[in-house]
């Protein structure tokens, strides 16, 4: 075991969602109005950014402790070094996150509505750390990380730019969270057996891995059926009939999921990149349609 297993949960497609969902908000802005502050723009992305980066980071420090703890062969100097230097880079994307905030709020950025978000994302980052560190939060992990990764990031982007809510904004939203959350619980069927083994009690462990298998074929499909209601809200068409392009994949990535139920040897590499597109072209359509609008 080194440093880089310990921080495998750094995730680039997770990483990829955030930017990419931020820029759907932002997005949305240009759509309706234009930009005003393309700095501001930039510095929320980093914001969030370093605040997931910095959580990711944190939370590794349970594992190297437990690890140090239950391995008799374990060099305990060289997991202080670990936890030392986990510890320093994390409070180094906390600095250049908290520098952020007090630059917005010394030029008078943040207005009432982003100073809510602002509490929203300090209580969600505290709840996902503490996910990790305490087994019986560890079931909830993924919402909050749905919340901190397809939420907020819109949101923030969003309201960085406007002080004025667009129904747009929350129905494409909700349609993108279950296609985020079906491809977490494929990552975490992939590791159940390891999870399983070493007390991480994660959803699949919680739910069994059939149920969670049937959850993310459910929720690939629940994502299509909101993105497909989301028209009847107004949302034109014409910038969201490219996402059902994917639909294809979706469908094939719940014949694979089915199959591996089945008792069917899993394809993990293909279902993976299946499950990635299936969530981050959606993503970048409906956010490339609202930056060339």
């Amino acid at each position: 075991m080194d440093l880089k297993n310990v921080l495998k949960s750094i995730s680039p497609v997770r990483t990829l969602t955030l930017l990419m969902t931020y820029a759907l908000g932002a997005g949305l802005v240009q759509y309706v109005d234009s930009i005003r502050d393309v700095t501001v723009m930039i510095g929320g992305g980093v914001f969030l950014l370093m605040v997931l980066l910095a959580l990711d980071y944190l939370r590794s420090l349970p594992a190297l402790s437990k690890f140090n703890q239950n391995h008799v062969n374990a060099e305990p100097k060289q997991y202080r070094f670990y936890r030392l230097a986990v510890g320093l880079i994390a409070a180094l994307f906390l600095t250049v996150a908290i520098a952020l905030y007090i630059g917005w709020l010394v030029s008078g950025v943040l207005w009432q509505g982003m100073n809510l978000i602002m509490i929203v994302v300090v209580v969600s980052g505290g709840f996902y750390y503490m996910t990790s560190a305490r087994l019986k939060l560890m079931p909830y992990q993924l919402l909050v990380e749905a919340l901190l990764v397809v939420v907020i990031p819109p949101a923030m982007g969003f309201f960085l730019q406007s002080q004025t809510a667009h129904p747009f904004l929350t129905p494409v939203v909700l349609g993108l969270v279950p296609l985020y959350l079906a491809y977490r619980l494929l990552e975490m069927l992939k590791s159940f057996y390891e999870d399983q083994q070493q007390g991480r009690r994660t959803l699949v462990v919680a739910i069994g891995w059939e149920r969670a298998m049937v959850l993310h074929n459910v929720l690939i499909l629940l994502g299509y059926v909101i993105l497909a209601l989301v028209t009847l809200l107004g949302f034109p068409w014409r910038l969201l009939w490219p996402v059902f392009l994917t639909l294809p994949i979706g469908l094939l990535e719940i014949w694979l999921m089915e199959r591996t139920r089945q008792g069917r040897k899993p394809l993990w590499r293909v279902m993976r990149i299946a499950a990635a597109s299936v969530l981050v072209i959606p993503i970048y359509l409906i956010a490339f349609a609202f930056w060339i609008r």
